[in-house]
């Protein structure tokens, strides 16, 4: 049986997180950690990161904190740097980094449509580009993982026009890309969660009304939690699923069966 649990270390393996100084890329980190991976993270406010970096340190595993717009071409340019610097180059991209604005579809402003657009998807490709040009294709390795959600693939009724596109456009960007890029030994997934509890969504959560409607919809009857997404996240990354690309993992508690 060791020789199966060696397929989910990740010892050796240098990771980037975009979007990890909170939400589910913090729960991503913190798993990637105890995987045995060294680990950078980075994030508009990195003061959010530092119980997990104390943590960390403490534990004497390697965990790197970089303040950073990705959205901003000079502070992803800095971050790519940092990465080099510290880590020595990128094994396993995950971007985490996303936001969402709710107005109807009849509302939406170009602006608002045009911010969110622009994190998660036009940003994503952006660093995904870097660090793929930089490290994983003369490297002949990467694990890529992006984060989408299952408003990518059924509707709903609650004001995600530009949320509900980004996603979909995640999908579709993670197939293409394990298609261009399989020929170099990169893999690309996307995990695609329920509601879970983060900083952007729990006014809906606290919402009793809100909650028991859609844990209604769930056949396990529960909203995903944290560890259930970094697991998948570990596995997709991991030599466990070196033969497993292009796949949108539906982490839902069975949501997108009812569909």
């Amino acid at each position: 049986m060791e020789r199966y649990n060696a397929l989910f270390s990740l010892t050796g393996k240098k990771a980037l997180i975009s979007g990890g100084t909170g939400g589910l890329g913090s729960a991503i980190a913190e798993a990637f950690l105890q995987q045995g991976a060294e680990v950078a993270v980075c994030g508009r406010h990195p003061d959010k990161a530092r119980d997990m970096k104390e943590t960390a340190d403490k534990a004497g595993q390697k965990l790197y904190v970089f303040e950073c717009d990705i959205t901003c071409r000079t502070e992803m340019e800095r971050l790519l740097c940092l990465a080099e610097e510290e880590l020595g180059g990128v094994d396993i991209l995950v971007n985490s980094a996303g936001m969402n604005c709710l107005l109807p579809a009849e509302d939406y402003g170009d602006q608002e449509f045009s911010q969110v657009m622009e994190l998660n998807i036009h940003a994503l490709h952006r660093l995904t580009r870097e660090v793929g040009r930089r490290w994983m294709i003369p490297g002949r390795y990467g694990r890529i993982l992006n984060l989408s959600s299952v408003k990518s693939m059924i509707g709903t009724t609650e004001n995600y026009a530009a949320y509900c596109a980004s996603k979909g456009a995640v999908n579709m960007y993670t197939r293409q890309l394990a298609c261009e890029w399989g020929k170099y030994g990169i893999t690309c997934n996307a995990i695609a969660p329920t509601f879970v509890r983060t900083p952007i969504n729990s006014f809906q959560l606290d919402d009793a009304a809100f909650y028991k409607k859609l844990t209604e919809r769930i056949p396990l009857g529960r909203i995903g939690s944290k560890q259930d997404i970094a697991a998948a996240a570990v596995f997709l990354c991991s030599d466990a699923a070196a033969f497993i690309s292009g796949q949108i993992l539906c982490v839902d508690g069975g949501l997108t069966a009812m569909h």
